[in-house]
Order: structure tokens, then C-alpha cells, then sequence
């Protein structure tokens, strides 16, 4: 079953589309599925209904319907059958079907912005461009570039490579950092219409750098590079990054449309008692052992300890007595936003990016600042902060391989229900180290969780470029950089 939500503004986006595309009500020629170009359709009203369709796309995996949400323990399913992992080629499908939808629309923006000389606009579509380029490479490895937007004029578009994929993407963020260095050359410049920066172009130039060292250490163990270099390449990349919580990239959903948020939706499933949703065990466990603070903004308690924190392995059936804690609705609300990239992020890719240069006293700093950034975003108290940043657990170890678990430890708390990261740095790194057995009853696969997404099944038997690719074993081995 596929999440089906829409957002509000992509909703006003479309009616504007439809109202002024159509010359009348039987023009039969025209199709009701694309976007119309005319007078009115500028780019500020473009980019709030491309903004939204991104917003879509970067937390779609989260969906709890899909089964990413339980791999990673974020959530788990009582007493029914747990995703097993044994996925079809019909899995992630909303990543390749963005070459039709919010990338392709991202791309016209782009173009409109550019032809117009409104040099602002044109920047942040080429971020947003660059960051649906990255997702695609990184679950694909090799996939259509360009010619994929073409759509009749191309039905069967060649593949490029990772590495060119990647290529493509730095290309538009080293191109929208110049951009919107400079003042904007058109009429028209982001404000108000620009729902997640507001139109605050030094923001969109922090996350475009972040976004090049997020991708930079993704890199770590690709062919042809080490981590050292590629480490240092991320920190060169962060000393323009993203500095604050100030500079999140979340959309914001709103309390009064009960039907924005799929997460807040999702708190009300049957299979959760109407509870909110059930935790993994996994998570639980791992924040337990850390006495982590933020466990009661985020979980009830358990029934069975009243003062404890219990998480559940996903299909198994709750005995009486023994509810686990659940997800609060203070915590996953109606407004709950859907984070792209947060602050927290960039201090622990600093952190690991430290560990691979050896400068481990370093690393342990921004690594408690990427925890104090993310618990002050949750709302624990500074006290707490300062408690659990003084915990000897957190002393940065002088070797490589403990010091990426740790780091990847902390950077999971901090990144449930908030992006992809946590799958990607799994796939890259091995950490957390997920005992899949515990989490998931039945599971279809003891070792690993897919490393990759399939192609889609039109895909491999319409356009021979894809079916001489073949099909990949999503178990075996994921992209070019899953390589350590």
C-alpha cells in the first residue's frame, strides 16, 4: 500500500496550473497531467509547489507502510507481519518516478529562472536539482541523466554512471553558490514564497556546502579516493556550512491541515491501538544505554516499568501488561516538519570527517556539538545537555573503527524520523550495528537490509539500456561507494 498525501501548496500550485492552461474546459488535446506554461506562472509561484514535491520525496522512505522505517528500528509493528526486508522491484519507485515529477519540475524552474535572468531563482532550483541528482545516484548507481526529462523525446534514455551523476549535481551547487553570491540579475527574487529559507540566499549557500560535504564523505570508500581525502574535502566544504539551528531545512507543516503530515496520520493506524506508533527495540535499547535525555519528550512510558522506556520487535504480539512506550503526540504532531537537512547533520559529518584524519579530540567536540544542536532542537533542558555531554561514554576512542560507531551511534539518535542519512550511513560504514534477528521477527534476511533500490519492472523491460544493466541482488552490493 503506497503513501498517498498531498500537500496544501502544491494543491494551490495545481489549481493556478489548471485554471490558466486551459483555453477551454473541452480542449481535448491538452494533458491533464503536465504543467502549462503562461503569463502566471512565475517562478514564485513555482517554487513553493517545487518546494513541496521535494519536501515529499526527501522523507517519502519514512513512510511506515514501506518497511525502511522499520529496518532502521524507528518504528515497529505490533503483533502483525513486520516488513521483512524480501522487497520487489516495485521498492522506491518514488525516486525514479521524480524524473517526472518534482525533479523534472525543479529542472523547469531552473530553465524559466534562467531564460528570465532571475539568477536567485535559477540557484536554489539548481540545489534542489543537485539534491534529487545525489538520491538517484545513491540508490541507483547507474541511472538516466538529462535525457530522462525529455519525456516523448526520449523514451529510452541512455544510463550515466555514478560517478557522472555526481559530477552533474556539484556541477549545479558550485554554479547556484555563484549565483546567489551575487545579487540576483532579474526582477524577481525569493521571499515570502520560499517556504522553507525564506528567501535568505546566505542560508541556501550553508546548506549547498553541506550538501557538498554530506556527498563528499559519502564517497569514503569509492574507488579511487580514501577516506582521508575525502574527509578533508568534506571539511573544507563545512567551513561554509550550515552554522546553526537557524539554518534547518525542514517544511513546516501546518496545525490546522490534519491531512499534511503522514507521519502525524500514521500515529493514528489501528496496528498501534491508536497509542501513536510503537518504537523499534533496537532504538530504545541503544538510548537506554545511554541514559539519553531526550526519551520522554519523544516516548511514553511502558506499561510494564512505569518509569522506563520500552521498545518492541516489529511483529511481535504485545502480552497484557506489557505495553511498550510509543511515540508521543507532543513530539510527532500535526506540525511535525519534514527535515531535508538539519544543522546536527554537518556537525557530525565533521566529526567522522575528524576520526578519519586521526584528530580525535576534535572529533569528540563537534560530535557533542551535533548532540547538543539536535537535543536543543527537541527541547531538552541545558542541564541535561551539559549531564549527558559529560558522560565518559562519549570520550572520542583513538582508532577509526570505534570512533565511527560512536559517532554514527550518536548521529542515528539524532536522525530518527528526520532524513535518510541513518540507511545510507549503514550501507556505507555498517554502523549502528543493527541485529536484524532482534528487531524484525520472521526476517527474510539476517545480514543486511537492501543496499540499494531496484529498477523499476517497466524500466528493465522497456529500455534496453536498463535491461543490459540488469536487475541488481539489492542484498549483495549496493552503489559504487558501498565499498568498505
Amino acid at each position: 500500500m503506497k503513501r498517498l498525501y498531498i500537500k496544501h501548496y502544491a494543491v494551490l500550485v495545481a489549481m493556478i496550473t489548471l485554471l490558466i492552461g486551459c483555453d477551454t474546459w473541452i480542449d481535448v488535446d491538452q494533458d491533464p497531467n503536465s504543467i502549462v506554461d503562461g503569463p502566471l506562472i512565475t517562478e514564485d509561484v513555482m517554487l513553493i509547489g517545487v518546494e513541496a514535491e521535494w519536501a515529499a520525496l526527501a522523507t517519502n522512505q519514512l513512510d511506515t507502510w514501506e518497511g525502511f522505517a522499520q529496518w532502521l528500528s524507528y518504528h515497529s509493528i505490533e503483533g502483525s507481519t513486520s516488513r521483512s526486508m524480501d522487497i520487489n522491484a516495485d521498492y522506491g519507485n518514488e525516486v525514479w518516478d521524480s524524473y517526472s515529477v518534482s525533479l523534472k519540475h525543479a529542472i523547469e524552474l531552473y530553465d524559466k529562472a534562467e531564460a528570465n535572468g532571475n539568477t536567485h531563482y535559477q540557484g536554489v532550483a539548481g540545489i534542489i536539482a543537485a539534491f534529487h541528482w545525489f538520491y538517484i545516484a545513491d540508490v541507483y548507481d547507474q541511472a538516466p541523466l538529462e535525457d530522462a526529462i525529455q519525456g516523448l523525446d526520449a523514451l529510452q534514455p541512455t544510463l550515466a554512471s555514478q560517478a557522472e551523476l555526481y559530477a552533474h549535481a556539484n556541477g549545479l551547487l558550485d554554479e547556484a553558490i555563484s549565483l546567489l553570491s551575487a545579487p540576483n540579475q532579474g526582477d524577481r527574487v525569493p521571499a515570502g514564497d520560499d517556504y522553507l529559507l525564506d528567501g535568505d540566499m546566505d542560508k541556501w549557500i550553508r546548506y549547498a556546502y553541506s550538501m557538498k560535504a554530506r556527498q563528499a564523505l559519502r564517497l569514503s570508500y569509492a574507488p579511487g579516493t580514501t577516506p582521508a581525502a575525502q574527509a578533508s574535502l568534506a571539511l573544507t566544504y563545512l567551513d561554509n556550512g550550515m552554522i546553526s539551528n537557524d539554518d534547518n531545512v525542514m517544511w513546516r507543516h501546518l496545525d490546522e491541515l490534519a491531512n499534511a503530515n503522514p507521519l502525524f496520520n500514521y500515529m493514528n493506524r489501528a496496528y498501534s491501538g491508536g497509542l501513536g506508533l510503537t518504537p523499534g527495540n533496537f532504538l530504545i535499547d541503544l538510548m537506554n544505554s545511554y541514559n539519553d535525555p531526550r526519551r520522554p519528550i519523544m516516548f511514553t512510558y511502558s506499561e510494564e516499568f512505569p518509569d522506563g522506556f520500552v521498545g518492541l520487535q516489529s511483529g511481535a504480539v504485545v502480552q497484557p501488561g506489557q505495553t511498550p512506550s510509543h511515540w508521543r503526540y507532543t513530539y510527532i504532531s500535526m506540525s511535525y516538519p519534514a527535515q531535508i537537512m538539519m544543522y546536527a547533520e554537518s556537525e557530525f559529518i565533521r566529526a567522522e570527517a575528524y576520526a578519519f584524519n586521526g584528530q580525535w579530540a576534535l572529533a569528540e567536540e563537534v560530535m557533542k556539538a551535533g548532540i547538543a544542536a539536535d537535543m536543543e532542537f527537541v527541547g531538552v533542558e541545558q542541564t541535561e545537555i551539559d549531564a549527558y555531554l559529560a558522560q565518559a561514554f562519549l570520550t572520542m576512542p583513538t582508532n577509526i573503527e570505534d570512533a565511527q560507531n560512536l559517532i554514527i551511534d550518536q548521529k542515528y539518535i539524532a536522525n530518527v524520523f528526520r532524513t535518510h542519512e541513518s540507511y545510507f550511513d549503514y550501507v556505507r560504514t555498517g554502523y549502528p550495528e543493527f541485529d536484524f534477528d532482534y528487531m524484525l521477527l520472521n526476517v527474510y534476511n539476517t545480514e543486511t537490509f537492501p543496499r540499494r533500490f531496484p529498477y523499476p519492472l517497466n524500466e528493465v523491460e522497456r529500455n534496453p539500456n536498463v535491461t543490459a544493466v540488469g536487475q541488481p541482488d539489492w542484498f549483495a552490493k549496493g552503489t559504487t561507494w558501498d565499498n568498505k
